[in-house]
């Protein structure tokens, strides 16, 4: 279509060809006698167009695609630390006899005997999330597989690890391993660091610490 406009002397002022006027683009709403073109409506859900929207939304979209990419990956990392997360479940203690140092510690210490096998080379204590177990002192396991126990020479020497019980009331708790077979080290005492501890052997020599709860 042509369009021919006109000055106010009425000279043919430019021709337009496809809304173009000597090279420029040029609007319905600016020609005479066409409609005035009304603003792009708002959309149904409230929000509006605005430049950079579009982009910004394709974005979002994109960030959250990877993120439901990255998911199975990320489960899969956890449950892999997951699986090496270690659980302190025994401490074994290595006795000359099974039955009869279970019996010991059930009345030396408190405990309850949860299970003693009727081979008498294991037996556990009921002691929380962390077991305390006894084997025997000679066994495979030990001798053949990872080494002989070694016992101190001496009532002047010791193992390198000690069993530690915590009591709220340290002297009654000392005055029944005493009273149940337990050779007695050292009577409890305050400690510079707050707790009140005491020492006693087992019936194999084993160093035994009476503690008071320590409070944080």
């Amino acid at each position: 279509m042509t369009m021919t406009m006109s000055n106010e002397q009425g000279k043919p002022e430019a021709n337009v060809r496809g809304g173009r006027r000597s090279g420029h683009r040029v609007h319905a709403r600016h020609l005479p006698g066409l409609p005035t073109l009304a603003a792009a409506p708002a959309r149904t859900n409230g929000s509006s167009w605005a430049p950079g929207k579009t982009e910004h939304c394709t974005a979002q979209h994109k960030r959250r695609l990877q993120a439901v990419r990255d998911k199975p990956q990320q489960a899969s990392v956890m449950a892999s630390e997951g699986a090496v997360s270690p659980a302190f479940a025994y401490t074994v203690v290595y006795v000359k006899d099974v039955a009869k140092s279970a019996a010991f510690y059930s009345a030396a210490f408190g405990y309850t005997v949860r299970r003693l096998d009727q081979s008498h080379k294991w037996a556990e204590l009921e002691s929380g999330t962390t077991t305390i177990a006894f084997t025997p002192l000679h066994q495979r396991e030990t001798d053949a597989l990872t080494g002989a126990v070694q016992l101190p020479d001496s009532a002047g020497e010791r193992g390198p690890v000690e069993i530690c019980f915590d009591y709220a009331d340290v002297d009654a708790a000392y005055r029944r391993a005493v009273d149940s077979g337990a050779v007695p080290v050292s009577p409890p005492e305050q400690k510079s660091w707050g707790q009140k501890v005491g020492y006693v052997r087992d019936i194999d020599g084993i160093i035994v610490r009476m503690g008071s709860h320590v409070r944080a």
